[in-house]
């Protein structure tokens, strides 16, 4: 930058030089010049002044003065048009990405609310890969455009961290939500692995770090054909994280490794033509940098690649508020729900924090049990047997607003969908929207904002995640949900909705061994096989089975082009995992009965 400023400096006193045009100053500036000039060579040449010559040469040093200086002012004249253009052009390329900015992130919002909302209604699974494929098209779109703005912020030295107050669980959980996806695009699965110290809330620019890390996890991705994305975050130091990317794809031939970081270079795909912009690396390394850390890869051609990012982040303390009851008790709940599995969760979740539930599977029934109850709050599901959730909400309004109800309670929706949009939700009816299954940490501060005081609810559970659950449960299990199901439900209970799962998983409708042999004789549709693991995957999540839930995430979609050649391997490893998991979570619980 020093040398920018000088050079701008230079650059002003030539272009106000320029300026005296046919000045006096200007005629004495050439002819000093030239009187200098003629006695240095005369000096030089001869040892000795010639007055007649030197009278001779201030005389041409006058007269030509005026032609030295007039050629002069033009030559400066145009450089300061030139670097006024070049200043306007820089201008207008800020202003019309500033507009740019304005103008696409509407229309791209839009388009991934709406296909968000898409997923919460009854669908095919071909309907269902492609709103996948659209929302994944969306959100890279959007990445890859704050990688153009950040990079004219970086050029003109402009680019700034925004930092706040961030729930760090909330937002790897949001990575590795939108992870999963981007993985199961090419049939690949994706894993999650915390560090047992990391903080609760951090001090975080989210919208940097998820940039970078999307680009990390989105070359990932490209250059891996089959086995695992990998994230791994660590706690290096009292302010100091790590997030290791790690992938079982091509790798990167050591000469390309110094360069990978370059602006515009990009790797090629096993001699295919590269794709990408070769811009994210480079932004995500300049972003490293403002985060106080730094961005590195280490690779091996044929077994994968590892990318590390580093940054500094202030952890935020809080007094935790250990809660055995909601901080709004009493009230009078519709839950609006037709699987037994995430009913017995919500339902005792709700009656443990001091709750009244009522319970509907249908659309019919929740009406039914509205017209004739009064509720303070309805937990609506999406998709049911009926009728969605967002008709239920619909149907309820325009009851209130036509005076056929008095009073209507919020609205709340459950969805297993991993990114919602609030305010979409709203748009359909909804007051506000919660993931299944249901957590404490969101569930009570949804509770506090529509009944009670806007205080801070801490998750204990959460807290010490990493003291409940072993090494050895968490890689098969989410340690969250996990602890929060066996504090919350009990460990009875959840002993029992495992039982009732291995009932179903031997013999019953999840048996995904039995239901793929009918498929391989031609008794029932590749989409029946699909529905049985998508079935699956919601009885795994109830469970907190993180494995089993995301191989069974890639057996129900049957559009992939990888899905006829990978199915048999997909369901001998949803088996391998549902054993494992089963074994262990037995053991473990065994051992809970005998201490």
């Amino acid at each position: 930058m020093n040398v920018n400023h000088f050079t701008q400096k230079y650059i002003d006193w030539v272009v106000k030089l320029g300026r005296l045009k046919f000045s006096i100053l200007g005629f004495l500036i050439v002819a000093v010049f030239a009187l200098l000039t003629h006695i240095v060579l005369s000096l030089l040449v001869v040892g000795r002044i010639d007055w007649q010559s030197l009278a001779y040469a201030i005389i041409f040093g006058l007269i030509s003065a005026p032609f030295v200086i007039y050629f002069f002012t033009l030559l400066v004249d145009r450089l300061e048009r030139s670097r006024l253009a070049l200043a306007k052009s820089i201008q207008d390329k800020s202003t019309l990405l500033a507009t740019i900015s304005h103008e696409l992130r509407t229309p791209l919002n839009g388009i991934l609310g709406l296909s968000q909302m898409l997923q919460d209604t009854p669908l095919n699974q071909q309907q269902r890969n492609y709103l996948n494929t659209i929302s994944i098209s969306a959100v890279s779109l959007g990445h890859i455009f704050n990688d153009i703005i950040d990079l004219e912020k970086i050029d003109s030295h402009n680019l700034e961290l925004c930092y706040s107050e961030t729930d760090f669980y909330s937002f790897l959980t949001n990575i590795q939500n939108i992870a999963i996806l981007l993985a199961s695009e090419k049939g690949l699965q994706f894993q999650m692995k915390l560090n047992e110290n990391l903080p609760h809330f951090l001090q975080l620019d989210q919208t940097r770090l998820s940039q970078v890390l999307w680009n990390l996890l989105s070359n990932a991705v490209k250059f891996t054909e089959n086995g695992v994305i990998m994230l791994e975050v660590k706690k290096l130091s009292n302010n100091q994280y790590s997030f290791a990317i790690s992938d079982t794809g091509q790798g990167i031939p050591s000469q390309e490794l110094e360069k990978i970081f370059t602006m515009y270079y990009q790797v090629a795909d096993s001699g295919k033509k590269s794709a990408g912009s070769g811009i994210g690396l480079a932004v995500s390394k300049n972003i490293a940098h403002l985060m106080h850390g730094d961005l590195t890869v280490a690779s091996k051609l044929g077994k994968g690649t590892t990318f590390t990012l580093t940054i500094q982040a202030e952890s935020i303390e809080k007094q935790e508020k250990p809660i055995e009851k909601s901080a709004v008790q009493n009230l009078q709940i519709l839950l609006v729900e037709d699987i037994q599995l995430n009913i017995t969760v919500a339902k005792t979740l709700l009656e443990k924090l001091g709750h009244q539930v009522d319970v509907a599977m249908s659309g019919k029934e929740a009406i039914q049990a509205f017209e004739h109850n009064s509720y303070d709050l309805l937990l609506l599901d999406i998709q049911l047997p009926d009728m969605t959730g967002f008709e239920i909400a619909r149907y309820l309004r325009d009851g209130y607003q036509n005076d056929r109800y008095d009073y209507l309670p919020p609205l709340i929706a459950l969805t297993a969908n991993v990114m919602q949009n609030k305010a979409e939700y709203q748009r359909q009816g909804m007051d506000d929207v919660l993931r299944k299954p249901l957590l404490l940490n969101e569930l009570t501060a949804c509770l506090n904002t529509y009944f009670g005081e806007n205080e801070t609810v801490v998750n204990h559970s959460k807290m010490n995640v990493n003291q409940v659950i072993p090494d050895d449960l968490a890689d098969y299990f989410n340690p969250e949900i996990l602890a929060e199901l066996l504090e919350f439900i009990g460990k009875d209970l959840y002993a029992e909705n495992i039982r009732l799962f291995k009932q179903e998983i031997n013999g019953g409708d999840l048996d995904v061994a039995k239901v793929y042999q009918e498929y391989l004789k031609g008794n029932i549709t590749k989409q029946q096989l699909a529905d049985t693991a998508h079935k699956l995957k919601g009885a795994a999540a109830s469970l907190a089975m993180q494995s089993v839930q995301n191989v069974a995430n890639l057996m129900q979609q049957g559009e992939l082009p990888e899905w006829r050649e990978n199915i048999g391997l997909w369901v001998t490893e949803v088996e391998q995992q549902t054993k494992n998991s089963l074994d262990l979570i037995g053991r473990w619980l065994g051992e809970m009965n005998v201490s």
